[in-house]
């Protein structure tokens, strides 16, 4: 919080997530049982103005922010950001037992051992986890590192429209605030499960052991990768393509009760979904592999489905049948600890599975943060 706003004004966040396809917004204020959703929008990422998780037209979209929290009435002068995709890396690791300001000095060092990416280049921060069980003169500490390029460029934008970045998140992180640690009691168990957040640019699998993070995974198959594959099957613009994905019921390929030409547009994508999900359950044995080493053996009891890509019709009844566990699309704003207006609740359950990360963002500030420590 800056001292300007500190003397002069109470300072008011908003989770802002922008994205390659979609910028989102969620601004929140406190009950006495939970958070009321104050307002919430999203709107078009400029065409071609992010690429790679980098904002290479920062004006085009920080005009597009101001648009958006313009028309929404959402007055926030504060923001909190994420990251992600596979520029961005999360890791538990062993150190040795030490305080946080000499880990603070040594993690540069630490995170050299095991991030491939240019350390220079890369923004990193770390949460210390605790004492070893098996060794107490090492603790665990998770490890986050993205490209510096992805951080900046976002803080900028949000500062070119109005916003001071309070926080930049993984996204990772505010997926399973929204939809785990604002319900603890709906995951107090050990149950494995995973996030699927379906997003234009990549996919990111997140795997729980209970409510507790342990792996994540990007994808680079997703929105934006089916809406390829029709516009080259049909020969179609980008546009168009983009509505006809809306189209798309892919229960059709499981029950056959539909039109044909509902059964063939859902084939075009079926392969390249079917890739995905070969990717996902590649995701979910390579974990569970990693707990039999430990003498450990679990299955997944369910997946969390969220992203805009996954708001296609029946996409979790597609992966509920193709991967054998259940699936559900995901919507946070159902949960009883969240108020919203009569007028948006609609609009805000059509949207929910979209809107997931912007809400965990929203909720960082109030919800102990998941990781700290940046560097």
């Amino acid at each position: 919080m800056s001292i300007l706003s500190s003397l002069f004004g109470k300072e008011v966040v908003v989770g802002l997530d922008i994205g390659s396809a979609m910028i989102k917004a969620v601004q929140l204020e406190p009950t006495r049982t939970g958070f009321r959703v104050v307002r919430a929008a999203e709107q078009k990422t400029p065409q071609g103005t992010v690429r790679d998780g980098v904002v290479i037209s920062r004006e085009s979209v920080a005009t597009a922010v101001r648009q958006m929290l313009q028309a929404a009435g959402i007055t926030a002068n504060s923001a909190v950001l994420s990251v992600s995709g596979p520029s961005s890396t999360v890791r538990q690791i062993r150190v040795p037992k030490m305080n946080e300001a000499t880990l603070t000095k040594s993690i540069r060092y630490e995170a050299g051992k095991y991030l491939s990416n240019n350390l220079d280049d890369s923004s990193l921060a770390f949460e210390i986890l605790g004492p070893c069980d098996d060794d107490p003169a090492q603790m665990d500490v998770m490890l986050v590192g993205t490209s510096r390029d992805i951080v900046d460029s976002r803080v900028i934008v949000a500062q070119m429209a109005g916003l001071e970045a309070v926080a930049v998140d993984i996204e990772s992180f505010a997926l399973i605030r929204a939809l785990v640690e604002i319900s603890e009691d709906d995951f107090a168990d050990t149950n494995l499960r995973a996030i699927v957040d379906m997003g234009a640019a990549h996919t990111e699998v997140i795997i729980l052991s209970g409510p507790d993070f342990a792996l994540t995974r990007s994808i680079p198959i997703s929105g934006d990768t089916f809406s390829d594959a029709l516009k080259n099957q049909l020969r179609i613009e980008s546009s168009e393509a983009e509505l006809r994905k809306l189209d798309i019921d892919m229960g059709a390929l499981i029950t056959g009760e539909a039109p044909a030409d509902t059964i063939e547009l859902a084939r075009i994508i079926q392969t390249t979904v079917d890739e995905l999900l070969r990717e996902i359950r590649r995701s979910i044995n390579y974990f569970q592999s990693q707990l039999a080493e430990e003498g450990v053996s679990a299955s997944l009891s369910e997946i969390l489905l969220v992203g805009g890509a996954a708001q296609m019709r029946n996409m979790s009844t597609y992966m509920s049948a193709r991967l054998g566990i259940p699936t559900r699309l995901c919507d946070p704003f159902t949960n009883s600890r969240l108020e919203t207006s009569p007028e948006a609740e609609e609009w805000l359950q059509e949207q929910g599975a979209s809107l997931a990360g912007a809400l965990g963002l929203a909720l960082k500030e109030s919800l102990a943060p998941q990781v700290g420590g940046k560097r």
